[in-house]
């Protein structure tokens, strides 16, 4: 059977379908809902300390969805709840934590929905537990993140305007008897500009369907193509291990294709890693994840991915939807070369 070679209109047709049938499916992946984690929408910073917090090391991690304080030199840290009572104990005999404090209750979750028994609160007498040996501790602080998944009203009236939530939250400790509180600062940061991004693969896959689709010869590197777009997809994934057990298998489904040159399989694994960046749109939703080049590389894998992933699959479909000639087919039938 011979293929008649498509015309660019209709080659055009065929790319802006398959960029839908890709992209559609993911567009409710885009939601902006301020959480933090793996992305936030915050940032969150430590700007000083009121006091003399020489002993102790304190960071944000997680994107601020915990703090991690570290006993360096000093002997006793004490960091207290939100009533001002005992929380946290780091020691020489390791990490403690008050079981009578209502915030060992209100930190189990990221909105404080678990309410404190009768028997924890700031007046209780301290039930200590220990919870590790080392002088390290990390723990998640509503004081150092906004409490809702709905953004403030200002935010939610101009979101692409950064702005100051908490100019200086306070966290309270007591260090060798001092008392110390970190300064934290929240910030509103608006979403990257996802069109840009998003345009460009657009762009790029139209650009490399439109060599397969009228390019000659150009089917014999439609392996290596999808071997690339499931490379690129899997440095869009981010920290997820699933996600990286994932894209390794549809790497190795993509180099096997490329080694027995089989461009079906090729399809499949284009389709396999396209749906994978596809699902990870939310990197232009969030302008914090897990810092700034890890953040820039995740958007760049994800779009490369999709640009790669929309010329294979273009390319196939428009392959599959141009009709044969009725010389071809007559001859297919009779058995006679066209």
């Amino acid at each position: 059977m011979r293929v008649v070679p498509p015309t660019p209109l209709r080659a055009a047709l065929t790319v802006l379908f398959s960029m839908t049938c890709v992209l559609a499916p993911a567009a409710t992946a885009l939601a902006h809902d301020g959480t933090g984690g793996s992305s936030s929408d915050y940032r969150i910073q430590i700007t000083g300390f009121d006091g003399d917090a020489t002993g102790i090391t304190l960071r944000v991690v997680e994107l601020g969805n915990r703090l991690e304080l570290q006993r360096t030199t000093a002997q006793v840290v004490m960091v207290l709840g939100y009533s001002g009572e005992p929380y946290l104990r780091l020691d020489a005999s390791g990490v403690s934590e008050n079981d009578n404090s209502p915030a060992h209750y209100l930190d189990l979750d990221r909105f404080a929905s678990t309410n404190p028994p009768a028997t924890a609160s700031a007046t209780a007498d301290p039930a200590w537990t220990t919870i590790a040996d080392g002088s390290t501790v990390r723990w998640h602080d509503h004081r150092a993140h906004w409490m809702s998944t709905t953004p403030r009203a200002d935010v939610i009236s101009d979101p692409d305007v950064e702005r100051v939530i908490f100019a200086a939250n306070r966290v309270d400790m007591v260090i060798d008897g001092r008392p110390v509180s970190a300064v934290i600062r929240v910030t509103w940061l608006p979403k990257p500009d996802r069109y840009i991004w998003l345009g460009a693969a657009a762009l790029g896959g139209l650009a490399i369907a439109s060599v397969f689709v009228l390019g000659p010869g150009t089917e014999r590197i439609l392996g290596f193509v999808a071997l690339d777009g499931a490379i690129a997809a899997l440095f869009g994934q981010g920290g997820s291990t699933t996600r990286h057990v994932l894209g390794a298998v549809v790497i190795a489904v993509a180099l096997l294709a490329t080694l027995v040159r089989r461009p079906l399989l090729s399809v499949a694994a284009a389709v396999t890693a396209g749906a994978l960046a596809a699902t990870r749109l939310e990197v232009f939703e969030h302008e914090m994840l897990a810092g700034w080049l890890p953040a820039v590389g995740q958007r760049i894998g994800v779009t490369v991915a999709i640009a790669l992933c929309l010329g294979v699959v273009a390319s196939a479909l428009a392959g599959a939807l141009v009709p044969t000639t009725e010389h071809s087919s007559a001859a297919e039938l009779t058995g006679r070369p066209s």
